[in-house]
């Protein structure tokens, strides 16, 4: 398998980005590992310390450990030539050739859920609101550090849904260590962990930001539950905005900091506000009925019901609903008025009534 090589190339010391330019042709990695030398360096590696290093790490690379982690993790390689390699993260502005990852990415768009470390109740409770819903129709991808983004990975999990880790440290390691168990969950569930960095790889602060990117690319939008003003969370929507991905905000209290960012985002209209999962699933065409629809239905009048079910099948403004429909439109009007009272519908930018 010759993505081996670039595994072993990549714990040399090459970066991603080095590694994009000496096989951008397409050239054989075992080549060019087994004759690795100063000379080869030099093209595309142009600091002295740094080819110093290289020549190091080659000398005393153990190949064989490399590959026992491979198969003890089960690690699929995948370069950027692959066929299966996201087609999503050749977008983003630094596109990494080599993504190590456990078990399988999902061919379907992901949705990013992120925010603070220091997670109180009530980002715990719009969490468990919001991501089971959505995880219905989108994997959640998340970026494994702890508070939000751990809450995010046991909804999604305690859903039965697809979740994604991107860790910020070699693929055999676990950080924070409290995530371990977690780590084991989402690989029992058969869903994929995944890095970018190169094997053994300890966290640093600088993975951060490089790590996000990655999950911004897997990504089709990002919901934004925590961000104070001056945030790696609102730093990371900043990013999501660069590269056009949709961004939504959980609003909160206007008197704590915790919320600035997220409000501030919404305010200046660089990010939708959710209160309720179909606020996000109605931007890609999809209908959530709350389970409070449940409750209320069976009490409506034949004519409400009536205009409910067409309401849901299609969204339409009022005079085609009038048209459709044999109700007086006196009458019509009065019960399209009742169902957004009793917050079974609502009428979007475009003047069309869809379901709430």
């Amino acid at each position: 398998m010759k993505n081996i090589y670039y595994a072993y190339l990549h714990s040399c010391w090459f970066s991603q980005k080095e590694l994009c330019e000496i096989f951008k042709d397409d050239a054989s990695p075992k080549d060019f590992f087994i004759s690795l030398d100063r000379e080869k360096i030099s093209k595309f590696v142009k600091n002295s310390t740094r080819q110093n290093q290289i020549l190091e790490n080659f000398a005393k690379i153990n190949t064989d450990l490399i590959d026992a982690v491979i198969k003890k993790y089960e690690v699929k390689l995948i370069c950027v030539h692959d066929s299966d390699y996201p087609e999503n993260l050749l977008h983003i502005p630094h596109t990494p050739f080599l993504l190590y990852v456990r078990w399988e990415l999902p061919k379907e768009k992901m949705f990013w859920v992120v925010g603070s470390r220091n997670i109180t109740s009530y980002w715990n409770k719009a969490i468990d609101c919001l991501v089971p819903e959505i995880s219905k129709i989108f994997p959640i991808v998340s970026g494994w550090a702890a508070g939000c983004d751990t809450r995010a990975h046991i909804s999604a999990l305690d859903s039965w849904a697809k979740t994604i880790a991107v860790i910020w440290t070699g693929i055999n390691l676990h950080y924070p260590v409290t995530n371990e168990k977690l780590y084991s969950k989402i690989v029992l569930a058969g869903w994929a962990v995944v890095s970018i960095f190169r094997i053994w790889e300890p966290w640093n602060p600088y993975n951060f930001p490089v790590r996000n990117e990655i999950v911004a690319g897997l990504s089709e939008g990002i919901l934004l539950i925590e961000a104070k003003e001056k945030s790696w969370s609102l730093i990371t929507a900043n990013l999501c905005l660069d590269i056009w991905k949709d961004v939504f905000a959980v609003p909160w209290d206007i008197m704590h900091s915790a919320s600035t960012g997220t409000n501030k985002l919404i305010q200046i209209g660089a990010a939708k506000l959710v209160m309720h999962p179909g606020d996000i699933l109605e931007e890609y065409d999809v209908v959530v009925k709350s389970s409070a629809h449940k409750n209320i239905l069976p009490n409506l009048s034949d004519e409400e019901f009536m205009l409910y079910t067409l309401i849901s099948e299609n969204n339409f403004d009022l005079e085609s609903i009038i048209k459709n429909i044999w109700i007086e439109s006196k009458h019509t009007v009065q019960k399209i008025s009742l169902l957004e009272l009793k917050g079974l519908i609502k009428k979007d930018i475009s003047w069309k009534y869809r379901i709430s």
